[in-house]
């Protein structure tokens, strides 16, 4: 008896160790898979730059491809995916749009994009926004912006470089925003793989067992967009839009409500009943003692 007690404990130590191996393994298994096209050199140093910012996540790995060396076994295998153009008249390249248009579903991976131009004002930042729609439309989710204390952290949601006179070249500043875009998108991929989702069937007759807020649907949106939220227990609740500064858009709800799922809808417009202007919203569910924030952008 003595000895079997002793294998047991001999096979539940080892056990722990091969949970904890892969636990470990699972931290150290974030896989961001960075597309460039580049033609002159530029963007492939932009591409460069934010693989280092990739690697300052110790729990992540860089792969550098090319538009047209990307498989997909490849693509299967990333958990985030962040493309990178040069501009061609406030346009993407060829070749990424030919990457795109044979790119299907991306699976919730995480996305980020760049691009350079060699202009100021030639459309590069044009270039980031059609690539992370281009994103969001085969389903990755875009990383959202950082804030410190109201202050806008560059980097947040794509990076760009001028590639003309007078530096002709990809700056040191540029490869900064390139590198935090990077560490960006490994840091959220590596949120969303560590948690635990679980599919589940809703059932309407079921009182919802915790307060939640869901994305709203569609998203990117013209001209409206509908907002899910569930509630435990009866509540005051306030419901609000805001713009990138923080600042009250719309209040949508402001009233005691029920347990129960709810559904609200936002018009885009403002409390004036001004339609808002293009750009990316926060919505705000507050409850007593609680409170959940998401993303959304509004097109027009």
């Amino acid at each position: 008896m003595k000895r079997v007690n002793y294998l047991l404990h001999i096979l539940i130590i080892f056990m722990g160790v091969l949970i904890l191996n892969s636990i470990v393994s699972a931290q150290q298994n974030i896989n961001i898979l960075i597309v460039y096209y580049s033609s002159t050199g530029t963007t492939k140093k932009m591409a460069y730059g934010v693989k280092e910012g990739v690697e300052r996540d110790s729990n992540a790995t860089a792969t550098l491809k090319k538009v047209n060396e990307v498989t997909s076994k490849i693509l299967d295998a990333a958990d985030g995916i962040i493309l990178g153009s040069p501009t061609y008249w406030g346009n993407i390249s060829n070749p990424m749009k030919e990457f795109l248009d044979n790119t299907g579903f991306l699976g919730d991976k995480v996305g980020g994009a760049f691009s350079t131009g060699a202009m100021k004002t030639g459309g590069k930042e044009h270039v980031v926004v059609s690539l992370l729609l281009a994103l969001l439309m085969k389903g990755a989710i875009i990383v959202g912006p950082v804030y410190d204390f109201g202050a806008f952290q560059s980097g947040a949601f794509g990076a760009s470089a001028m590639t003309g006179p007078p530096d002709n070249g990809v700056s040191e500043s540029e490869l900064e925003d390139a590198r935090k875009l990077g560490e960006r998108v490994a840091i959220i991929a590596g949120q969303m793989k560590s948690g635990t989702t679980v599919n589940v069937k809703p059932n309407p007759k079921q009182s919802p067992k915790g307060f939640g807020l869901q994305q709203n649907f569609p998203n990117p949106f013209n001209p409206e967009t509908k907002i899910n939220y569930e509630l435990p227990s009866k509540s005051n609740v306030l419901l609000k839009v805001y713009n990138e500064l923080g600042e009250e858009v719309r209040t949508l709800v402001d009233k005691e409500q029920l347990a129960g799922r709810y559904q609200a809808q936002w018009d885009g417009r403002d409390n004036n009943y001004r339609q808002a202007a293009t750009g990316v919203y926060f919505y705000r569910l507050s409850v007593e003692g609680a409170s959940q924030a998401k993303k959304m952008i509004l097109l027009r």
